[in-house]
């Protein structure tokens, strides 16, 4: 049976890398990334991976260049990075 991505790798791979998003406004009050399409709620209220709402604060911290960006997980994600840890090179920290 192949190996299928987690939830995050998912995203991750379908989306820019957190916080290289090139934001424009969109329909609805709504941002998209002109370079991949995710679409972002106002004031930071999308998770920081996929495009659903996030739902706790988090820090998500490079462990393979200087990106470092605090804003929201939902719950798919965050139950990822909590049974995984790392995951292509993400990891998170607890806000605050």
């Amino acid at each position: 049976m192949p190996v299928q991505d987690s939830w995050v790798e998912l995203w991750l791979g379908r989306y820019c890398a957190p916080g290289h998003h090139r934001l424009a406004p969109s329909k609805r009050g709504a941002f998209t990334c002109e370079l991949c399409g995710k679409e972002e709620l106002p004031a930071g209220a999308t998770c920081l991976i996929c495009g659903i709402p996030g739902e706790r604060q988090y820090v998500l911290r490079s462990l393979t260049g200087p990106d470092s960006l605090e804003g929201k997980l939902c719950g798919p994600c965050l139950d990822d990075f909590v049974d995984r840890g790392t995951i292509q090179g993400w990891t998170i920290e607890a806000a605050g």
